[in-house]
């Protein structure tokens, strides 16, 4: 295998190539396993936990510890040694137990299997803090999960008994989790939509957010933000649009959100425009630019697709938007042709 000129590639040259080709398709899987993971961590496991939680309250048959009584002499059972407790009935059941056997078999102090049998597991709780826990419901999560895991209350012992009993596995329990989270969603969208349900939301910002000093500071910036991604009104403020920044010959890519400031326009000279300038790979953080109009250049991509070249750091770029030398000829004859044609004939800019 040889180039064009007759040499041969190197080692190295090939190794690049090999590289330029895999790539953007490993940047692709760890970008999007990263989001996957940041998903995983801020918004399905909460939820689990949350579901778990409310699902736990239901079936928790925990009593009080001070309801319960010390067993002396009582055998050490599976998973939980001998912290435990048994009602009074029991303890009773087996003080008397433990004075019919006979004598030779106290001289040796009866077996720990003998004891056991002497006890009803549903007379056993494992005490976790100011609770007992039935031991049968205790028995079944501690032979699920490993010793160091076994949750330190009862609360944690029950969310972990729902999965247990009521889910195939822990990923049936995150699906219906996301299955739940997305109808609240589509509720409260409903409900902010009606009137009354907005006027309680502008409320709430005024009255609770608006009073929180560095709260209402983080809220409001954030607000505009996600009211700029997920508005329904299609305005002008959704384009993409590029501009020569740090320096000239150097293009960065924004989207313009509104009319500058009065004064930045007066001392340019002409109108400029706000421009929000994100960073990679994380497109909700980055500045604000006030540019003039004269300088930008509207890009014919839509904000989704700007949103993806810039989370894959350029690598996911648009179709028409491909680099190729028969569309960079085609696109500097349409410029040209575009910049020959008398003013009043030149097709207008949609904004």
């Amino acid at each position: 295998m040889t180039h064009q000129d007759g040499r041969r590639p190197t080692a190295m040259r090939i190794f690049l190539r090999g590289l330029a080709i895999s790539l953007p398709s490993v940047l692709t899987l760890v970008i999007l396993l990263w989001l996957g993971s940041l998903l995983h961590t801020y918004i399905i496991s909460p939820t689990n936990t949350l579901m778990t939680f409310v699902l736990a309250q239901f079936v928790d048959d925990s009593v009080p510890a001070g309801s319960l009584v010390a067993l002396p002499d009582g055998p050490a059972l599976p998973f939980c040694g001998k912290n435990y407790r048994v009602t009074p009935v029991a303890r009773g059941h087996f003080l008397q137990k433990m004075q019919e056997s006979e004598p030779e078999a106290s001289d040796r102090r009866s077996s720990e299997e003998v004891k056991q049998s002497w006890l009803d597991p549903v007379d056993v709780y494992v005490i976790l803090g100011n609770r007992g826990v039935p031991y049968e419901d205790y028995e079944t999560v501690a032979r699920r999960i490993p010793e160091s895991q076994m949750p330190r209350s009862h609360t944690g012992v029950y969310m972990e008994l729902v999965v247990s009993r009521h889910f195939p596995s822990l990923f049936h329990v995150s699906l219906i989790a996301v299955l739940i989270l997305i109808g609240l969603i589509f509720l409260l969208g409903r409900f902010v939509t009606a009137r009354i349900g907005a006027w309680i939301v502008r409320k709430f910002e005024t009255l609770v957010i608006s009073s929180v000093p560095v709260v209402r500071n983080v809220y409001g910036s954030v607000k505009q933000v996600t009211d700029f991604l997920f508005s329904e009104n299609q305005i002008e403020v959704r384009r993409v649009i590029a501009f020569e920044y740090p320096r000239r010959g150097i293009w960065t890519m924004g989207f313009v959100t509104g009319e500058s400031l009065l004064d930045i326009s007066a001392k340019a000279g002409e109108p400029c425009v706000s421009v929000l300038v994100p960073t990679s790979p994380m497109p909700m953080t980055g500045y604000t630019m006030s540019v003039p109009r004269s300088d930008i250049v509207d890009l014919d991509i839509s904000v989704e697709q700007a949103f993806q070249y810039i989370v894959s750091c350029g690598v996911l770029v648009p179709e028409r938007q491909k680099f190729t030398p028969e569309s960079l000829r085609e696109q500097i004859a349409r410029r040209q042709t575009r910049r020959s044609l008398p003013t009043e004939e030149k097709p207008s800019e949609v904004h």
